[in-house]
């Protein structure tokens, strides 16, 4: 018989080793009786199987080798985290939301997923390495390294990839929002709104500005000539959307500012109806013309002009401000996944009335129709001749704003979060410090199940004028749109006076009191009743614009 190698001796006593019964007086230690149970078990198979069963439920595989007792814990947090997610998304998804503004969270968010990735993709591999076949034959070795290469893959790449939109995410809180502790706005209120149960407790209305810039490559400077300042309730979430003008002329400044010295007579050269002092010219012209009249540290000094003017011209505090890049804004709503209109009336897509160049094509009518990005974009910037003109894109402009509340749901905003948080670089800039946003979840969501009217400030209508305002009859209808609606009074019991024949009885003789205006769709003070209030966004087809309207 030929002479056993060193090796040979070797290998057969430590087989004689392990299949040696444990004596019952010297009981194994539980790390080598899991080494012996993985050791009898051992087959190609079986670590496939195993190592998939952890790509399902993280740590699961590791239960069937020596590090049994670290797959368990991994296993309980991983079901524990699924649990929590699960039931915090189906019981307050606003929560959820919440959480996912807060930049310290999402750092902790986006590590976290990180480190997950690397735990669950090596568990894997240990899985597969314990309970493979020793010696290993090379297509196990080789047919192994392929299946758990792609189990790997499989889990790496969405904690790799939601570990990425996390941190988009953060990077789009600290770029388009205020920073906490930095001067954003000569306004901005740095007390508390409210409290833990009820961030708005102690402010009854926010109000914001709404700014549609049309900045881009081939235009110099940017002209906002989309102005709509949302005055919300906090507390039930009512919202009436203001819109000035985009000519209006005159825009005052408050009483004491140092704007108000450089512009004593508002906003104006003194020449009628000069552009280059209307309201669409401030964002650029102010800073310019008054660079020492704009309160020092503010990020933006344009949009803290346009606060200030807006602000005094409806007598509102205006709050903060949102700047939406009329470009990004196809994105965005693509991102979104679109939004749903009712169009009334055929919406011209390009053409220049002055310049007597007819639209490519017209979005057609009819209810419930749904626009990409870029239709969009023409329903709320499209107009071409009498019939489309500005104070019909001012109504368009509102009902996309109704448009996009509406489908800004919290399901709607997890399901597309990735390519949201992109296109909001594209879209946003606003002053709106990251200490609130939480808070403006909240209220967005309330928002969005509040009711939402529009005020219209339109030249020769209800007392207005572009080119010489009565500011003080505008702050009138402000207050008396965001105003409650007082009570009824009770009707008399005694019989009411007979009027004189020929005459009308007046409302006081009746007992009836008389009806408060109120804001409708269209910004006319109308009586209260609700058969008056004409939805503006509503469908009630019109008739497609005669020639004559379209030239």
């Amino acid at each position: 018989m030929a002479r056993r190698t060193d090796r040979e001796s070797a290998y057969e006593a430590a087989h004689a080793l392990e299949s040696t019964p444990t004596s019952p007086t010297s009981p194994a230690r539980p790390g080598r009786r899991v080494a012996d149970q993985a050791s009898q078990h051992r087959s190609f198979a079986g670590s496939i199987g195993w190592a998939l069963a952890g790509t399902v439920l993280p740590g699961l595989g590791l239960t069937r080798t020596r590090w049994r007792v670290a797959g368990i814990i991994l296993l309980v947090l991983s079901l524990l985290l699924a649990v929590a997610v699960g039931l915090t998304a189906w019981l307050n998804p606003n929560l959820a939301l919440a959480a996912l503004v807060v930049p310290t969270m999402l750092t902790i968010l986006w590590v976290a997923a990180i480190v997950f990735g690397v735990v669950w993709a090596a568990s894997i591999v240990v899985t597969h390495l314990a309970l493979r076949p020793r010696p290993a034959a090379w297509w196990q070795r080789l047919l192994g390294g392929l299946l758990v290469g792609a189990m790997v893959l499989g889990v790496a790449t969405p904690s790799f990839g939601a570990a990425r939109a996390i941190r988009d995410t953060s990077l789009l809180i600290n770029g388009v929002f205020g920073h906490e502790g930095a001067q954003v706005s000569s306004d901005d209120d740095t007390g508390d709104f409210g409290n833990a149960v009820d961030p708005w407790a102690n402010k009854d209305r926010l109000n914001v500005l709404v700014l549609g810039g049309d900045a881009g490559a081939d235009r110099t400077g940017t002209r906002t000539d989309t102005v709509i300042l949302a005055s919300m309730d906090t507390h039930t979430g009512d919202t009436v959307l203001f819109s000035l003008p985009r000519q209006t002329q005159k825009i005052p400044f408050p009483a004491g500012s140092a704007l108000a010295e450089r512009f004593p007579q508002g906003f104006t050269s003194g020449r009628l109806n000069d552009q280059a002092y209307a309201l669409n010219a401030i964002y650029d012209s102010v800073p310019q013309l008054a660079p020492e009249a704009i309160p020092a540290g503010v990020e933006d000094p344009g949009a803290e002009a346009l606060k200030l003017g807006v602000g005094a011209a409806l007598g509102l505090k205006v709050d903060y401000y949102a700047m939406v890049n009329m470009q990004g804004f196809v994105e965005f709503v693509n991102a979104l996944g679109g939004i749903t209109v009712n169009i009334n009336r055929p919406v011209p897509v390009g053409g220049r009335t002055d310049g007597d160049i007819p639209p490519d094509r017209w979005l057609p009518p009819g209810p419930d129709q749904h626009l990409n990005g870029e239709d969009a974009l023409w329903f709320a910037r499209g107009r071409y001749g009498i019939a489309t003109g500005d104070y019909d894109r001012m109504s368009r402009q509102r009902c996309v704003i109704q448009a996009v509340v509406k489908e800004a749901n919290p399901t709607t905003v997890l399901a597309n979060y990735e390519a949201l948080s992109r296109a909001g670089r594209e879209i946003v800039n606003s002053d709106v410090p990251n200490r609130r946003l939480p808070a403006m979840v909240a209220l967005a969501l309330r928002v969005k199940d509040g009711t939402m009217t529009s005020v219209s400030f339109e030249n020769d209508k209800d007392g207005f004028s572009t080119s010489n305002p009565d500011w003080e009859l505008v702050r009138a209808r402000v207050q008396d749109a965001i105003r409650p609606a007082p009570p009824a009074a009770p009707t008399s019991a005694a019989a009411p006076a007979t009027p004189a024949p020929g005459t009308q009885p007046s409302p006081a003789a009746s007992g009836t009191p008389s009806p408060r205006p109120s804001a409708t769709p269209s910004g006319s003070p109308t009586p209260a009743a609700p058969s008056s209030v004409v939805d503006e966004c509503a469908y009630n087809p019109e008739p497609y614009p005669t020639e004559e309207q379209k030239g």
